[in-house]
């Protein structure tokens, strides 16, 4: 017999706010389902022997458990099976690209048509319980005795500290900023990420005994030696934050600034507080030099503070560009203007002052070492561009601060060199994340987190020989018959910790 699921009922990706009127808004552009909605998509889900959806999370975030329970309307179910491995529920939700190589992109509902939208569904769960029913916590370990020391308050050292915790060790997060999230907080636009998302979140863990020391530098307000000292171990956290340089001529002009500095000067302390004393003065004709989601934000953001005329310049074609397809529509919606196979040859100013940009038109060459067709300048054809500022959002690599001040061995662009259980050069020291990989997404970072959190756990407990990946711990226990049973009939349903 053939079982036919209910149609979409929904827009994809996700319903979204008129395009005009948000141009200067920074309110959040994706607008949520109603619960007829988030009930008739979550039914669409095939609840598949083998979820690929649960294989493709880098947190092992429960799909089939949680679509299972919202088409049922049991939201309290969908949540814990949920938060057991993701303890930012609903950042994720709206930070993932989840068509890129992620749950949705492996859904298997998506050679029919379109992929169950499993963070939309999400992201109705997380809000449900942020705003209308409040749950406890995952369950939590006796105290050890063991003491760690998390440096780096974002997506992956929130994910490493709310696991050691739970796993019932003493955990201080040390972050040289203010306000924890890294860049979650500063670096994804409210519009994307509204800041009381991630706060609550933050705030959870916070409540599980996880202690915030923030406005702390390690290796400038204390050492990584002194941590070693009150601490049984050191997990380093701090993400990609070097923002990679280039040689063009004329970028020291004024007017010439970094994308990544600009973001975080906008949504570090809230736009709010920025709006009342901006920091650069970025003109009416804006250029944004990468292809990547931070392009997308810098571009999206000078819209809103300009209201003038934003080009995002990238040397290849569209369909290299490795942001996410569906934040292009959004700027393109905005009023986003693109010129792709365009590079920046020179700055031009005068007085100091930027006032035009030389570009060389780009034509694709043979492959590189990456297999990607190398940009090479069309010879003639360079052109002058005037603008008022330039955004440089051109990648970043490893903040390279904490290994160059205590002395760690690095790899590839300052990273830090960890082995396969995430140890640094130095002992009882460990690291995971953007720092060890470079740039990576939020849910990425967060499952390095918890890898290392693992690691680390096993370390302290001596337990290192009897090595099992949380993929094996959640993944292969979620997707059997028991799990699902124990689900649809209100169950206890232990998993690890345990």
């Amino acid at each position: 017999m053939v079982v036919l699921k209910p149609e979409r009922v929904g827009p994809f990706p996700f319903p979204k706010s008129d395009a005009e009127g948000r141009k200067r808004d920074f309110s959040e552009v994706e607008q949520p389902y109603t619960l007829e909605q988030v009930m008739l998509e979550a039914d669409r889900c095939l609840r598949c022997g083998t979820p690929v959806c649960i294989d493709a999370c880098p947190v092992q975030m429960d799909v089939r458990g949680m679509c299972d329970a919202v088409a049922l309307g049991d939201f309290k179910t969908a949540y814990h099976r949920i938060r057991e491995t993701n303890s930012l529920l609903g950042v994720t939700a709206r930070c993932c690209p989840q068509m890129q190589g992620l749950c949705e992109d492996a859904c298997v509902v998506r050679w029919q048509g379109q992929p169950v939208s499993i963070g939309m569904i999400q992201r109705f769960v997380a809000d449900w319980e942020q705003k209308e029913s409040r749950q406890p916590d995952p369950e939590s370990l006796k105290d050890t005795g063991k003491k760690v020391s998390v440096v780096g308050a974002g997506p992956a050292g929130l994910a490493a500290a709310e696991l050691l915790r739970r796993y019932g060790h003493s955990v201080a997060v040390y972050d040289e900023l203010e306000t924890p999230g890294g860049t979650a907080w500063y670096g994804i636009p409210d519009y994307h990420l509204p800041k009381d998302v991630l706060e609550y979140e933050v705030e959870r863990t916070r409540g599980l005994g996880v202690e915030f020391k923030v406005g702390t530098k390690v290796g400038r307000d204390v050492s990584l030696t002194d941590l070693l000292s009150e601490s049984d171990a050191v997990l380093i956290a701090t993400g990609s934050k070097d923002a990679n340089t280039l040689d063009t001529p004329g970028v020291g002009l004024k007017g010439v600034l970094d994308g990544y500095g600009f973001l975080q000067a906008v949504y570090g302390e809230g736009v709010g507080e920025y709006l009342k004393a901006p920091r650069f003065e970025l003109g009416k004709s804006v250029l944004v030099i990468g292809g990547g989601d931070s392009a997308l934000d810098c571009a999206r953001t000078a819209l809103r503070l300009t209201g003038g005329r934003v080009t995002i310049v990238y040397r290849r074609t569209e369909s290299e560009m490795p942001a996410d397809p569906f934040m292009m529509d959004e700027a393109r919606e905005e009023g986003v203007q693109f010129a792709f196979l365009t590079n920046p040859k020179k700055y031009n100013g005068s007085g100091g002052r930027l006032v035009s940009a030389t570009m060389s038109r780009m034509q694709l060459g043979r492959p590189d070492a990456s297999g990607r067709r190398t940009p090479e300048p069309v010879p003639g054809q360079d052109f002058d561009l005037p603008c008022d500022s330039v955004l440089l959002a051109v990648g970043r690599g490893p903040d390279s601060f904490v290994q160059r001040v205590a002395g760690l061995k690095t790899g590839r662009k300052n990273s830090i060199l960890v082995d396969d259980h995430y140890r640094s050069s130095m002992a009882r020291v460990f690291a995971a994340g953007d720092v060890t990989t470079g740039e990576s997404l939020v849910v990425k970072a967060m499952g390095h987190g918890r890898e290392a959190a693992q690691r680390v756990h096993e370390f302290l407990m001596n337990l290192e020989d009897k090595h099992v990946s949380l993929y094996e711990r959640y993944y292969t226990q979620r997707t059997s018959e028991a799990s699902y049973q124990n689900m649809l009939f209100g169950r206890e349903d232990k998993l690890p910790p345990s």
